[in-house]
């Protein structure tokens, strides 16, 4: 009998892409503030998203249920329209994350309570939270990174107040990181997770 290893993955969740066409202005803005604050750990900037659900760890053979469970009620994003623009942190006085704030209509929120009583044998403890739509740019994760983060809060004010993304959702995604894949490395992302669109759902 062979042993057939289970592929896990970490930091799973559902999310709404950011749709192709702001992939470049994503990009160069993630370049911009590290330029800014080189100390932050920026988010991996080939998927941008905002999380509807999260998942946290999940073995693969849990992936079609979750998928079944999210088609279920696609159609409540029907025509939905999400607009992302201006900025916040999470942790006033003592800031752990930047993000981008998101707009959007209350049946985002009614997806996300449909979404979580479907999935409750996946619960994670960072849904109970209050749930707050947002597109994150940066983890702050040193004394150093916020102390040139509040240095600098009048240059990321100016440049992340420039974004207005406004899009139709029309798709979900199920995202994961493979847990025997590295973090990648490059000139302008020292490290960060590689989220890997898992699992795509339409929006119809």
């Amino acid at each position: 009998m062979y042993n057939v290893a289970v592929k896990v993955y970490t930091t799973c969740f559902i999310g709404i892409p950011l749709p192709k066409k702001y992939q470049q202005a994503f990009e160069t803005l993630l370049v911009d503030v590290s330029k800014m604050c080189p100390m932050l750990e920026l988010i991996d900037p080939k998927t941008p998203h905002i999380t509807g659900y999260y998942l946290d760890v999940q073995s693969q053979f849990n992936l079609t249920d979750i998928a079944k469970s999210v088609e279920s009620i696609i159609g409540l994003l029907k025509d939905t329209k999400l607009t992302v623009g201006g900025f916040g942190y999470f942790g006033e006085d003592n800031p752990r994350v930047l993000f981008l704030n998101v707009l959007y209509p209350e049946v985002l929120k009614d997806f996300n309570q449909s979404i979580t009583k479907l999935l409750k044998k996946y619960y994670a403890n960072d849904n109970d939270l209050p749930f707050h739509p947002h597109m994150t740019i940066a983890r702050i994760n040193t004394s150093e990174s916020k102390k040139l983060l509040e240095e600098s809060n009048s240059d990321f004010k100016a440049r992340l107040n420039e974004i207005i993304w406004t899009f139709p959702i029309t798709e979900v995604v199920l995202y994961g990181v493979d847990s025997t894949k590295d973090s990648e490395h490059s000139e302008h992302y020292e490290h960060y997770e590689h989220y890997e669109k898992l699992i795509t759902i339409l929006v119809r």
